[in-house]
């Protein structure tokens, strides 16, 4: 017998949850803990994690059937590589066929105590822009700080069949984790849970000679033994050599990424209010803070990126959406319902089916049980409007993730303001009134933002939102009626990577200016990361990603023309065209000025 195992380094980008659901007067939500108190990261969740980028990277190497957590389980036990790795997904008590998990994935534990911190949340109304009070949405949580370093171990059962071509699917999915595109724990889509992994080494251990064995028994596993620090490499080349074309009936399989850095550069005062520390500070208001080896510096959060980014989306498709129903109605009741009926983007705070622009889950909740089970089933995205298949929503997780962005620079400038509100009759102070706020004056960000499998109205739909961000038509934070928030963007940086060249999200139908610009950028294609083929925006070839950006934005346009919300329904009430007084807001504010 042969003791086969992994050991690496686990080190957070962002801050990390890894929560219980439990709450305490301090905090909505805890770290997970063990016995003795010390902080960790689940073995159920590190392998979760795996598993979920095995499972999509699978039918590209090494099966011919899908795992059926991608297809939709079925009668019998599943018997793909993943589930061979994992454990069977669907086990069936009367078939022998079905496997328990041939990989050990052990609990991550720290030691040490870091610092931790307390993360706001709230809802933002999409009517009014400021907090939504109605849907009392306001939540923390508490997080583990960037920086903090665990050691990741897995072992491989020796039962482990077939062990080279399953070992090679294992190897492709940490090649994804080292290379950063990797996240673990909870709320992972705004901004928490990134990490980088190194130091990935492969450690075998000889058990047939009775030495060996004595000394494995005695002490235990070799963990910190020297180990292979090529193995890693050696598979993910193995495996880059057995790429398949990617089967079009299989949407949920890996086929590209897209990934967007960029410094996020305030032109004045900028603030993200975190109650914890403005109860330490004394202020009414104080930035963001997150711990490092020096003490702690601003962050910005996902989050609020995050949640600016999907405000504005929605009001980019809404306004499309109330232009076509102006061209197309003929009067304010015919626009109401092709309005209704065609609505990209929903209002996701909404809870009621009969408040304007209605939410996705509202209605989905509204439907019979035997339905609702077939959604969680086979998925629910047809359902959804675009806003929550882009962003995610209770029925359906998102691909895209925006991370917690650190602070650039070495100086962090603050000011202090104070503010008072001014009574309306009397033209004064108003009494009690008083608050103030410490402030980061020009501060810069660097930001990342990752789309897995990008469509390309999605791209479409980014890159206008990302425009409009650096034209400074979208605040990020505290204080947009006051001024501040407003920032541009410095230092971008865009690449794709993509199994197959096929793989790439090139707008269709593609004229002749579009496949010449698409043969081009593929042949630039050479660069690698994991078992993907990298290309990267280039400024020598601006002519060509212009040509791709314009195909993206006339595809997202032409999907929000065409889109039909499979619950749009013209009875119910809109905040735009069903105005009281015969739809004088409508009349007020027309869409198209003749």
């Amino acid at each position: 017998m042969t003791f086969r195992a992994i050991t690496a380094t686990l080190t957070t980008r962002t801050a990390l949850h890894a929560g219980t659901g439990k709450d305490t007067d301090t905090t909505d939500d805890l770290l997970r803990r063990d016995a003795r108190g010390r902080l960790l990261i689940p073995g159920t969740a590190i392998a979760g994690a795996l598993r979920s980028i095995a499972t999509r990277l699978a039918p590209r190497f090494t099966d011919t059937e899908p795992c059926q957590a991608l297809t939709g389980l079925t009668n019998r036990a599943c018997r793909c590589s993943v589930c061979r790795l994992f454990g069977d997904v669907n086990p069936q008590e009367d078939n022998e066929t079905a496997t328990a998990a041939r990989l050990i994935v052990y609990d991550a534990v720290l030691d040490a105590l870091p610092q931790r911190s307390i993360r706001d949340g709230v809802g933002i109304d999409r009517v009014t822009g400021a907090a939504a009070r109605r849907e009392r949405l306001k939540f923390d949580y508490e997080v583990l700080p960037a920086g903090t370093t665990f050691k990741l171990r897995l072992e491989i059962d020796p039962r482990l069949e077939h062990p080279e071509q399953t070992l090679l699917l294992l190897a492709a999915a940490l090649a994804e984790w080292e290379q950063g595109r990797g996240a673990i724990g909870g709320r992972v889509g705004r901004g928490l849970g990134a990490f980088n992994l190194d130091n990935v080494q492969w450690l075998e251990y000889d058990l047939h000679h009775i030495d060996n064995l004595l000394v494995f028994l005695r002490d235990g596993p070799p963990w910190h033994a020297q180990g292979d620090c090529s193995w890693l490499a050696g598979q993910v080349q193995k495996a880059r050599q057995q790429v398949k074309p990617w089967n079009h009936r299989l949407r949920l399989i890996a086929r590209s990424w897209v990934q967007a850095e960029f410094t996020l550069a305030a032109t004045g005062p900028f603030l993200t209010v975190d109650l914890v520390q403005a109860g330490r500070s004394g202020f009414d208001h104080a930035p963001t803070l997150e711990a490092y080896e020096k003490g702690a510096r601003p962050v910005l959060p996902g989050s609020s990126l995050r949640g600016v980014m999907r405000s504005h989306a929605e009001r980019i498709a809404r306004t499309l959406a109330t232009l076509n129903a102006w061209n197309a109605g003929k009067d304010a009741a015919d626009r109401k319902t092709h309005f209704l009926m065609g609505c990209p983007a929903c209002n996701p705070l909404t809870s009621k089916m009969t408040d304007p622009v209605a939410s996705c889950n509202s209605w989905l909740k509204s439907l019979s049980r035997a339905e609702r089970e077939n959604l969680e089933r086979w998925g629910a995205e047809d359902k959804l409007c675009l806003a929550c298949r882009l962003f995610g929503s209770p029925w359906n997780g998102s691909r895209l993730r925006v991370e917690d962005a650190p602070f650039v620079g070495d100086r962090v400038e603050t000011k202090v303001l104070d503010f008072l509100a001014i009574d309306r009759f009397t033209g004064g102070g108003r009494d009690t009134a008083k608050f103030d706020a410490v402030v980061l004056w020009k501060p810069k960000f660097r930001a990342r933002i990752l789309l897995e499998n990008p469509e390309p109205w999605e791209l479409g739909w980014l890159a206008l939102v990302l425009r409009d961000l650096h034209d400074g038509l979208i605040t990020v934070g505290f204080g947009a009626a006051k001024g501040f928030g407003q920032c541009t963007i410095e230092d971008p940086r865009l690449t794709f990577g993509v199994i197959d060249g096929n793989d790439f999200p090139f707008p269709t139908p593609e004229d002749q200016q579009t496949i010449t610009a698409r043969k081009r950028l593929i042949k630039t294609g050479q660069g690698e990361s994991g078992v993907y083929r990298t290309i990267s925006y280039d400024q020598k070839a601006q002519a060509d990603w212009r040509v791709l950006a314009e195909g993206w934005v006339k595809a997202f346009n032409n999907l929000v023309n065409d889109h039909r919300h499979p619950f749009g329904n013209e009875s119910v009430r809109d905040s735009y065209f069903d105005q009281i007084d015969d739809y004088w807001l409508s009349d007020l504010y027309p869409a198209r000025v003749s």
